[in-house]
């Protein structure tokens, strides 16, 4: 084996390696966006019922002071 041929083994091996570091950053990429989607979900959805919860309160504490005034 002569220099040239462990210059193409090591070439190779670098541009192998640098193949699967780039799938698997891509992979990553996926997975984190998928969790931040999910925590965007999430987010909205209990701010939705945070929402509900006080337009409901608003809407009993008006019918309260309705049934006090009469």
């Amino acid at each position: 084996m002569n220099l040239q041929d462990t210059f193409y083994i090591i070439g190779i091996v670098c541009m192998s390696l640098m193949l699967i570091l780039l799938v698997g950053l891509v992979a990553s990429i996926f997975v984190i966006r998928a969790k931040i989607n999910a925590l965007h979900r999430d987010i909205e959805d209990k701010l939705h019922a945070l929402i509900k919860l006080i337009t409901t309160g608003s809407k009993v504490v008006s019918k309260v002071k309705r049934a006090i005034k009469r």
